[in-house]
């Protein structure tokens, strides 16, 4: 019997909308590999909802409503039962990557893909990822960490940023897809920036640029004991991008080149993609994620660990499936082993005890 997968997506955080793309591709990914699928969309305010795939692809999500049991099941479906085999979890950002909805899933006792509650908290957080790869030895850049509930934090932070050199990068600690993300090259604009980023998070990272940085991301699929790296890729943001932001992610058709293989040397792509996969088992990750690193254009071998994203995107045009189809799997085949992951660490689970004897 083909296993039934759930689809979850959508979601309240600032990524909704990309939430909303990455479901369209995956949702048609795992009908291909043989899944029985079930999107489950999370709106912003209101109930969960079933909604069918085809609904899905046109954009539109109506449905049934979802609650979760523990004892008819592991979901209700207008009341009635709904069991899943396992669940592959698309929402992006807060409450969906931060390990919030992981928590959630193990309390259902569902498998689930990607990585667990520890490692998605981890790599959702960018000054937390950073100290973990700093003390493996991967190479980083200086930042300030300032937080909205101190006042004082606020005012020296800005001050010590100021110390690190233009241009500056500041950014939400805990989000994605580039949101509140603005790249400061005089100091006049850093507090704006600043008051910026502390709209979408109350913590704030002021982090030292690389002017004119090449940006190269490395996929990697697997397990925190045995992970492969895809080959690296770089973007090149274009037209009015200056950094591969929001904009030229999800709304500008033209905001950006994806080089694949990136024109790098053997050597400088060999050690990114040991890096990547050293990360990914520094933090405890499972399945799958995207690692980002900024490369100076004037000397490739001199690059940083930028941060990992432990939910990557799955639109039409996103990085991970498309580094990946480059190494040699193309989105249906990366879609079917995401999932074969994630019942392989729950039988392992399950191998383990849980009362002391």
């Amino acid at each position: 019997m083909n296993k039934k997968i759930g689809v979850i997506f959508g979601g309240k955080s600032a990524e909704h909308e990309v939430s909303v793309e990455s479901a369209k591709s995956m949702v048609n990914n795992l009908c291909l590999a043989g899944y029985k699928v079930v999107p489950i969309y999370i709106p912003q305010r209101g109930a969960w909802r079933k909604a069918a795939p085809e609904t899905v692809s046109s954009g539109k999500v109506t449905g049934g409503k979802i609650e979760p049991s523990l004892e008819k099941g592991n979901f209700m479906l207008d009341g009635k039962p709904l069991k899943l085999d396992a669940v592959f979890p698309l929402i992006h950002g807060s409450t969906g990557e931060d390990g919030i909805l992981q928590g959630f899933l193990e309390l259902v006792g569902l498998p689930y893909v990607g990585s667990g509650v520890l490692a998605s908290a981890a790599g959702m957080d960018k000054v937390l990822s950073k100290d973990v790869a700093l003390k493996r030895g991967l190479p980083v850049l200086p930042h300030v960490e300032i937080s909205s509930r101190e006042k004082c934090s606020v005012t020296a932070g800005i001050k010590a940023a100021r110390r690190l050199g233009l241009p500056l990068f500041v950014k939400p600690v805990q989000l994605g897809s580039s949101v509140g993300v603005t790249k400061v090259k005089a100091f006049k604009d850093l507090a704006g920036a600043v008051a910026f980023a502390f709209r979408f998070d109350s913590r704030v990272m002021i982090e030292k640029g690389v002017d004119r940085a090449r940006e190269i991301v490395c996929g990697v699929l697997g397990s925190s004991l045995a992970a492969g790296s895809s080959v690296p890729g770089e973007v090149r943001p274009k037209g009015k991008h200056e950094f591969f932001d929001y904009d030229a992610k999800y709304l500008d058709n033209n905001g950006m080149d994806f080089l694949v293989p990136a024109p790098i040397s053997a050597k400088t792509a060999l050690k990114m993609r040991e890096f990547s996969a050293e990360i990914f088992k520094a933090l405890g990750c499972q399945g799958m994620a995207r690692v980002d690193f900024l490369v100076n254009p004037k000397k490739e071998n001199e690059f940083y660990f930028c941060e990992i994203n432990t939910i990557p995107g799955f639109t039409s045009h996103s990085l991970y499936p498309v580094l990946w189809k480059n190494t040699g799997l193309d989105p249906v085949k990366l879609s079917d082993r995401l999932v074969k992951l994630a019942f392989e660490r729950q039988r392992v689970r399950r191998g383990l005890e849980t009362i002391r004897k």
